[in-house]
């Protein structure tokens, strides 16, 4: 069981009034439980320029509770084609000269521009469309379309996915903070924030209900149409490309370090540091030795059934989703010893101190040693699936969107406060 998985506020008011004792709204105008579907719009100014664990949580989440009777889900991307209720925006990506040149008329990157550029065109839409909750990771995003809310008197409740993780205090805009970990959640509690403002919720993930064990002539086939090499280890890394954070020149040295030599895939979304990267994977391992992709979705879980070992060097992370996803698959997996990955992982991973460099090398070379043994990839996959699949978590989200709602906004809270 999840360690207080679920923290939910009960705050649903009497059904004959939709206002408090001094008659100040609390709910939104259009939204009293149990009347009709709940209107949730999941909000990335990502979606259609980056595949991050934003990107693919939002456009998870749409799809795995669009199918839940008491809530009507809509997804607004900056870019692609519109189908139904997954719509688009059409806004600039943070790699585009708008961005860029936005981003540095202002002091900021091209990031927060985006998230900028990316609410002045979601604005009339939430005018016209009047959700009830509205539901985003980017935090910049949250403050922007939190402040238009006092403005403009929208009654939409903010719900923050704390993906960064942002540590408290958080923004008086945001009505409530998903907490993917115990960590972050019990900051936000010491700091003096209410509970009724947070919920303890990982990430739900899409997985199947057994392991896809991959063998014989069908993995020959999946790595020849991957293109990789069928006569060697292959240890993949799912991260953004770059050396600050995901930390993958200690990933290459260590592949480097190993006989036999393992065959290594990186796959994740290019930053600046990328052409670093690849110098480093190409001077250490040759360039018949390594590969660097952006994939699909699709294509990403193609590559986990395909590979021997997961690594992931980085020593923080707000969930690490890619665990979750390599260990849905039965990999053996290789990650950083810290309060996080032993919450998201228990006893099914191979963890170390990876800020010492010998360390990766080590912990690898034990994994891959474990092979692929049957039992061994049943029981990580039942690990994972039990604590964050989505028929595991899908009434917690369903439980905290009500109770989001429902809430008092915290924008009303606080200048009642004054």
């Amino acid at each position: 069981m999840l360690p207080r998985a679920v923290r939910v506020a009960r705050l649903t008011p009497e059904p004959s009034s939709n206002r408090s004792a001094d008659g100040e709204d609390i709910l939104p105008a259009s939204y009293l439980p149990g009347t009709r579907p709940l209107s949730v719009w999941m909000l990335c100014s990502g979606l259609g320029h980056a595949m991050r664990g934003f990107e693919s949580f939002a456009t998870e989440c749409f799809a795995e509770l669009s199918s839940e009777p008491g809530l009507r889900m809509g997804l607004l991307k900056a870019r692609g084609p519109a189908r139904g209720d997954d719509r688009t925006a059409r806004a600039p990506g943070r790699a585009s000269r708008t961005a860029r040149l936005t981003g540095r008329a202002v002091g900021r990157d091209g990031y927060f521009a985006e998230q900028m550029l990316y609410a002045l065109r979601v604005l009339p839409r939430l005018a016209r469309g009047r959700p009830d909750v509205v539901y985003v990771s980017d935090v910049a995003l949250a403050g922007a379309l939190g402040r238009w809310r006092r403005a403009s008197r929208q009654r939409f409740r903010l719900l923050l996915s704390n993906g960064a993780p942002l540590p408290p205090p958080f923004d008086w805009s945001i009505d409530h903070v998903q907490q993917l970990t115990p960590g972050p959640y019990e900051a936000a509690l010491a700091h003096g924030d209410p509970p009724e403002r947070h919920t303890l919720l990982p990430l739900g993930v899409a997985m199947e209900p057994e392991p896809d064990a991959v063998s014989g002539d069908r993995r020959a086939a999946l790595r020849g149409r991957l293109g990789l090499p069928d006569d060697r280890p292959v240890v993949l890394s799912v991260a953004a490309l770059n050396l600050w954070s995901k930390r993958l020149d200690r990933v290459v040295d260590a592949v480097a370090s190993l006989e036999p030599r393992p065959y290594l895939v990186l796959l994740g979304e290019r930053e600046e540091e990328t052409p670093a990267v690849l110098r480093a994977a190409t001077a250490a391992l040759g360039a018949d030795g390594f590969t660097a992709r952006t994939v699909t979705p699709r294509e990403v879980a193609d590559h986990y059934r395909a590979a021997d070992a997961f690594v992931l060097a980085s020593r923080h992370e707000s969930m690490g989703r890619v665990l979750v996803e390599a260990l849905s698959h039965g990999l053996p997996v290789v990650a950083h010893d810290g309060p996080v990955m032993r919450f998201v992982t228990g006893d099914e991973a191979f963890l170390a101190d990876l800020a010492r460099p010998e360390a990766v090398a080590a912990t690898l070379d034990r994994a891959l040693a474990a092979g692929a043994e049957p039992a061994a990839r049943r029981a990580r996959h039942a690990f994972v699936h039990a604590r964050f699949s989505w028929d595991a978590l899908r009434p917690g989200y369903v439980e905290m969107l009500e109770a989001v709602a429902a809430a008092p906004s915290r924008a009303r809270e606080r200048r009642r406060a004054r």
